[in-house]
């Protein structure tokens, strides 16, 4: 059968199928996320809770030895203190981080729940139309059958006619020889006719010359008799009657020979008649031969007709079969539908209560947060003389700063004999300012805050790390490739999501590439956003949360490497080579310290237990970061 029927589409409605079947699988992931990084949260929080209650502890023994505590003793315990303060302020980030996270897969669920809500909608509209059009197919179907089965009627009766019509030819053409045996016949007669006339002719020829000789005859006896005189009167009367007779056997003579000429002439006009006639009936009789071969094809193909009805038939049966399975699938569909609708709506009221209640432990753990670095920050005011306090803004998760990058500052300020205490910023101008107050020693900058920071407090870079072999990176815009977005150009009227307006590469040169090919990235989009990170707007992105977004290479590479499937992002502008991120010093520092430090990193070697991209770190300078200030 057609895939289309009385206005059905069926790949319409299998489209229609599957696209709900992705979103609810989409839907599906992000409630395994969600409940993942929901479970994740609760041991955040009771490890958080372990924490504090450590803390508590040491703040009362404290606060109970205070006065008998030597120097020593109160540096270990403020070393021990920071510690847990570093701990707790991880443990919160790391809580900031999954909370922010649910929020945003929270939006997503509502939106992917609305969606699935409009199609449930719209396909239940459809299951009715459906309905309807089944309904009426079903009915066509029965009318198609009834129509088949009086054309099958009409195509056996046909054949009967032709077999009787073919009977009757045959009996003409049977007819038609009588007929022209029966002219062969008359034109024998008319043959032997004409003969006779032309003997007739010849008696008529004899009686002519005759009445001629005896005209003759007559007058010579006159001639004698009047050469006899009186004696010869009674031989003049005998020849007066012989001559009166020879006239009248002339004149008959002459009245049978225009008799038979115009006897000649009809048989002439006979013969051909009859032969005009055995001419048509010949060609009757082929013509008659020829409707009779007509008629025997025209019934062959009526026979063949009548199979193929008999087929159509037994096929149309079958349709109207499956029509009413269809219809009755199509009920089921329809029941469906309704009910998933129903389900989906109250779905939706319950996510939309849950994301508010989300969002407002979002607020609570920001707050937590900002309460947490203020404590770090009067903490790292106190700092022992070996500690130092490094800055990292979360440009990845705090898992991975944890994992991948404290391991390294622990082996380069341990190979100078300091401890390190890293503090996670909300972004990169509290790197700035967290220097500015003195709290920050030395920090992780991406190359823009760098820039940043080096007009606002003058610092200088010291090393600049390499990562995967390279010291420079590519910033990139991407999108999903079943987005329909294969140039800049595409972007018009579409959402995008950039990093921070901090960002080097998930900020900064997305726009000046955007700028490039004469568009304005403050109209171009229909919807814009500052994820915080270079995993959220690959994430964001991957799950259409975005059309778009700016991030960098190695963000995307490491992406991949911790499992995410990158199979389905297109690059759809690529930056030229950027100078990568910069450590920098608090040029409250001594000298002596930076240049240790920064001999410390040049000469840090990757230990093969640290899981980091970093691979080393080499010298940098102000100078390097020019090609940024061009785009600035």
């Amino acid at each position: 059968m057609d895939e289309t029927n009385n206005g059905i589409n069926l790949e319409n409605i299998h489209q229609e199928v599957k696209t709900i079947a992705q979103a609810s699988d989409e839907l599906k992931s992000n409630m395994m996320s969600l409940e993942e990084s929901s479970a994740l949260s609760v041991e955040i929080l009771n490890e958080n809770k372990a924490t504090m209650n450590s803390i508590l502890e040491l703040l009362t023994a404290i606060t109970d030895k205070e006065k008998t505590l030597d120097d020593e003793e109160k540096e270990n315990v403020n070393s021990e203190l920071f510690s847990l303060l570093e701990t707790m302020d991880f443990d919160i980030k790391k809580l900031s981080w999954f909370s922010e996270e649910n929020v945003k897969v929270f939006n997503a669920i509502v939106d992917q729940a609305h969606e699935i809500a409009k199609l449930s909608e719209e396909n239940a509209s459809s299951t009715y139309e459906i309905n309807s059009e089944i309904n009426h197919f079903t009915q066509v179907s029965s009318k198609l059958q009834g129509n088949i089965v009086r054309i099958e009627e009409n195509s056996s009766r046909s054949v009967e006619m032709l077999n009787e019509n073919r009977s009757t030819i045959s009996s003409i053409s049977d007819l038609l020889l009588d007929l022209i045996d029966g002219v062969n016949q008359a034109s024998g007669i008319n043959d032997e006719l004409d003969g006779s006339s032309k003997q007739i002719s010849k008696f008529v020829d004899y009686i002519k010359d005759i009445s001629r000789q005896t005209n003759l005859l007559a007058l010579n006896a006159s001639i004698e008799a009047a050469r006899a005189g009186a004696a010869g009167k009674g031989f003049s009367v005998v020849a007066e009657e012989i001559k009166r007779l020879s006239d009248s056997t002339a004149n008959f003579a002459t009245e049978i020979e225009q008799i038979v000429n115009q006897v000649i002439v009809e048989v002439d006009r006979s013969n051909s008649a009859i032969e005009r006639c055995t001419t048509r009936t010949k060609d009757i009789e082929g013509a008659a031969q020829k409707s009779g071969d007509v008629i025997e094809d025209i019934q062959k193909v009526l026979i063949e007709l009548n199979l193929s009805m008999n087929e159509i038939k037994d096929i149309s049966s079958v349709q109207v079969n499956t029509s009413q399975g269809i219809q009755s699938s199509v009920a089921k569909v329809s029941d469906a539908v309704d009910t998933t609708h129903r389900v989906t709506t109250d779905t939706i009221s319950t996510i939309v209560t849950q994301k508010s209640k989300n969002i407002e432990l979002l607020n609570y753990c920001t707050k937590l947060s900002e309460m947490a670095s203020s404590v770090q920050k009067l903490t790292a005011k106190n700092k022992n003389k070996n500690e130092i306090i490094f800055g990292v803004n979360p440009f990845t998760s705090p898992e991975n700063i944890k994992t991948m990058y404290v391991p390294i500052l622990n082996a380069v300020f341990k190979k100078i004999g300091y401890k390190v205490r890293t503090m996670i910023v909300k972004d990169y101008d509290a790197l700035s300012e967290g220097m500015k107050e003195g709290i920050i020693d030395v920090a992780w900058f991406s190359p823009f805050a760098y820039v940043n920071a080096h007009e606002k407090i003058g610092i200088e870079p010291l090393v600049t790390p390499r990562v995967y072999g390279k010291v420079s990176y590519n910033g990139c815009i991407i999108t999903r490739k079943d987005s329909g977005i294969t140039n800049l150009s595409g972007l018009r009227g579409r959402s995008f999501a950039y990093v921070d307006e901090g960002s080097a590469s998930g900020y900064l040169y997305a726009r000046h590439s955007i700028k490039s090919e004469g568009l304005n990235p403050n109209t171009i989009f229909s919807k814009t956003a500052y994820l915080g990170s270079h995993d959220s707007v690959i994430k964001a992105v991957l799950s259409r949360e975005y059309d778009a977004g700016a991030t960098y290479n190695e963000a995307m590479e490491e992406a991949e490497a911790d499992g995410l499937n990158l199979s389905d992002i297109r690059i759809i502008s690529k930056t030229p080579d950027i100078p990568k991120d910069a450590i920098a010093a608090n040029l409250k520092l001594p000298k002596e310290f930076t240049d240790l430090l920064r001999q410390a990193f040049v000469e840090y070697v990757k230990a093969p237990n640290i899981k980091s991209p970093v691979e080393g770190f080499v010298e940098s300078d102000d100078t390097k970061y020019d090609v940024i200030r061009e785009v600035m």
